[in-house]
């Protein structure tokens, strides 16, 4: 079984962290929250572990890459804005896919659902890694857990479109004005103006799925087909995103706060009410068996409400990244309190 350990206290868990494992150029992984999110996680305890990467002589880099919709992370400059306005201000911020999301590397896979994953491609420049997750839940996943940290998180905008949907992204006729900004950012001659309404129609034989036209239309007309793919399916993909990222990464720590848990996820750019008391924090060098202990211990405390908040099967993640040997279910618990 692996080992997982818990706390209040995240001075407790930071003092028995082996930093050994890390390298000189260290990435910390979080979610800077939508703006208009207030649950997102306290840049404080953030600092506190960038802190402490510093005080050990080694360079550390808040990462993360664009988001696929449109919002406040939809590109890089508003992104970074979004993040120093949530107070993560006191730390370089890399944004691996670049100023539009286009910027991935694409990373093969020997086994699983997917052949190969496309990740910003800022992620090879990093020989380590710090997880830090706020624990939730999410609409399609189930919950969001270290996992959709990584898989999801480091995907580029191609690669969350791929985990996303099983289609091509679409023109909502009623939104669009016909202004021919995404035709002018498709490299792929994929986009044209119908004859017939005069409005943006994208050619799914010609469209290889960037996600380009969702980044840079203007009105939110180029939309994402939300639902084509199975809970399974997108369970699965964001488990091979990972395999992928640790592939690149493979020296890497997870730390999960069960604070603030909510029933979505911090993209939502609205205020949401936690389900439960916070529970604690949880260290690992395990993800399989870090959010394992996270779906069992917020479960146990919400008194079931938790499992209640969607119609998805939680351990499908858990499940499917065990047979891909990413780690172990069972685990021991170690209370640092």
């Amino acid at each position: 079984m692996a080992n997982v350990y818990f706390s209040k206290e995240l001075n407790k868990i930071i003092d028995n962290i082996d930093f050994s494992k890390l390298g000189n150029n260290v990435a910390i992984k979080l979610h800077f929250g939508e703006m208009g999110c207030v649950t997102y996680l306290s840049p404080k305890l953030v600092k506190k572990v960038y802190d402490k990467v510093i005080s050990l002589g080694k360079k550390a880099t808040l990462i993360e890459c664009n988001v696929l919709y449109k919002g406040s992370r939809t590109n890089k400059k508003d992104h970074i804005a979004t993040a120093i306005a949530h107070g993560f201000d006191f730390s370089p911020i890399d944004i691996l896919d670049g100023d539009l999301g286009k910027d991935e590397i694409d990373v093969s896979l020997n086994s699983g659902i997917l052949k190969s994953v496309k990740l910003g491609a800022g992620i090879k420049n990093y020989d380590s890694m710090i997880v830090l997750t706020h624990f939730k839940g999410h609409l399609d996943a189930g919950y969001g857990g270290a996992f959709k940290n990584i898989g999801m998180g480091l995907g580029s905008r191609a690669g969350k479109l791929e985990m996303h949907a099983s289609t091509k992204p679409f023109v909502a006729i009623n939104k669009c004005t016909a202004c021919k900004t995404c035709i002018k950012n498709c490299n792929y001659s994929a986009i044209t103006i119908d004859n017939e309404n005069k409005k943006a129609k994208i050619d799914s034989d010609k469209c290889v799925g960037c996600a380009m036209c969702i980044a840079v239309c203007p009105h939110g007309a180029a939309q994402i087909p939300w639902g084509s793919s199975s809970h399974e399916l997108v369970c699965k993909k964001i488990v091979d995103y990972s395999r992928g990222v640790l592939k690149i990464i493979p020296n890497t720590i997870y730390i999960n706060f069960l604070l603030n848990i909510t029933k979505d996820c911090d993209c939502f750019d609205t205020i949401q009410e936690p389900l439960t008391k916070d529970i604690g924090i949880l260290y690992s060098n395990d993800i399989v068996a870090i959010d394992s202990t996270s779906l069992n211990l917020v479960n146990e405390k919400s008194n079931g409400e938790f499992e209640k908040i969607n119609d998805i099967d939680k351990t499908m993640q858990i499940k499917y990244a065990e047979s891909c040997k990413m780690g172990q279910i069972k685990y021991k618990l170690i209370n640092l309190d």
